[in-house]
């Protein structure tokens, strides 16, 4: 063998380990992603209120039990968590779907006020044509054990956030599979001079969120497109190549959106410069 066809061969492999190890810290080495969101009518109370926004785990697990996962939330030590649906992944090969957020969530020691919506594979569970997938449980039984450990399922619902003597309004759209999304049928109106921040999986309606009144928008699913570009950002997701909404802050008129990149994968494990994100929203008064 030459001398120059040895250097050949340790450049590939040189290469060759370079791209293992990078592949695989882009698939677990987490990564925090910070903004701050001025609101009108943000109540003083609510200056700094530091809001974690987790999405799109797809039974991914960050060490055992998702310690990794954890040990970041403490020393991010946030107001609220919000979770923005598909923690789990709905497909033939996983039984007792939902393990994995229900030990990440009992790792978490009941230390923060949990905010959970719906994403496609959870309300994959409650449908008997896919349900036929899991040995046991339902979507019903899923939520109910989250209910039970103090996470608050919002099914097309509102809640009132109270600090001191202060509020805002929290609501949570259910994911809806198909259809138009009829959000003011489903969650009524915004209020007059409070905030109003939904959850709601999918993005891509972010002008019927806008028409409807929300403030903020806290949205998922897009995996970040899955693989980004420099200057052109994700390359797919659910809504097609190129998604508009890939991942992080979008503005029109007077609502924020939010769009993590999520923690996990599906349908194949894929992540390039787009490591698994946690998302820390802080709200500011304007």
């Amino acid at each position: 063998m030459t001398k120059k066809r040895r250097k050949t061969i340790l450049f590939a492999l040189l290469i060759l380990i370079f791209s293992v190890v990078y592949y695989f810290l882009q698939l677990n080495w987490i990564s925090v992603t910070k903004e701050t969101v001025h609101l009108d009518d943000l109540p003083e109370e609510f200056n700094g209120y530091k809001v974690v926004q987790l999405s799109d785990l797809h039974n991914k697990e960050f060490g055992d039990g998702n310690k990794r996962l954890v040990n970041k939330i403490h020393e991010i030590k946030p107001d609220t968590i919000v979770i923005t649906g598909d923690m789990l992944t709905n497909t033939r090969e996983v039984s007792n779907n939902g393990n994995v957020l229900i030990t990440f969530l009992e790792n978490l020691n009941n230390d923060y006020p949990i905010y959970y919506i719906t994403g496609e594979h959870e309300e994959g569970l409650y449908y008997e044509d896919r349900n036929k997938y899991q040995k046991e449980g339902t979507k019903e039984v899923y939520e109910e054990k989250l209910s039970n450990m103090g996470v608050t399922v919002l099914n097309d619902e509102q809640i009132t956030i109270t600090r001191q003597n202060a509020e805002i309004n929290l609501y949570g759209l259910r994911e809806h599979l198909s259809g138009e999304i009829q959000i003011e049928e489903r969650l009524g109106k915004t209020s007059e001079n409070e905030v109003d921040i939904l959850l709601s999986h999918r993005p891509f309606y972010f002008d019927e969120y806008v028409n409807w009144g929300a403030d903020l928008v806290f949205s998922g699913d897009t995996h970040g497109g899955m693989v980004r570009l420099p200057f052109i950002g994700g390359i797919a997701s659910t809504e097609g190549f190129f998604p508009r909404y890939d991942g992080g802050l979008f503005q029109k008129e007077n609502s924020i959106m939010n769009v993590s990149r999520g923690l996990g994968n599906n349908p194949i494990p894929l992540r390039i410069n787009n490591r698994p994100e946690i998302n820390v929203i802080t709200l500011k008064s304007k």
